[in-house]
């Protein structure tokens, strides 16, 4: 059976995908490639912040009572601190300037790449654990938003 963890593991690695495409087509000055790409990794990764802030942390917090300075919360302000980033890379692309691009990509990895670790290695098993029984359920309505 599937859990939150994996689910949430494969879609880190296929929005990772995206991002490296983008940054090589920027590179390579493939402007159609790095605006395809890295247009369909902005909107991913947009969609996978709002999977976890709209259904998996409210589930959580909801089953273990940790709000004010749990986990989930600090995954919230991480999230916050992504938005410029992400708003400079779309900027970029749209502009065709692939080494700001590029710069704003390394921007975002020094804090995305840390913040999956936390997911994957706390958050999701944390969050597997908490639901329990109702994990399908939940995992059911995340791939719902994924459509």
């Amino acid at each position: 059976m599937e859990s939150i963890t994996s689910y949430m593991e494969q879609d880190h690695v296929l929005i990772d995908g995206f991002a490296e495409r983008a940054v090589t087509a920027a590179g390579a000055s493939d402007w159609g490639a790095m605006q395809r790409e890295g247009g369909e990794f902005l909107k991913r990764l947009r969609r996978h912040i709002e999977m976890e802030e709209d259904l998996l942390f409210p589930a959580f917090e909801e089953r273990t009572g940790m709000t004010g300075g749990g986990p989930s919360q600090q995954m919230r302000v991480e999230h916050e601190q992504m938005q410029p980033i992400l708003a400079a890379m779309e900027q970029a692309a749209g502009a065709q300037d692939g080494a700001g691009f590029r710069h704003a990509t390394r921007q975002l990895l020094d804090i995305l790449q840390p913040h999956n670790v936390k997911e994957e290695q706390m958050m999701y098993p944390m969050l597997d654990q908490a639901v329990g029984d109702d994990a399908q359920a939940l995992l059911r309505d995340v791939k719902a938003m994924a459509v």
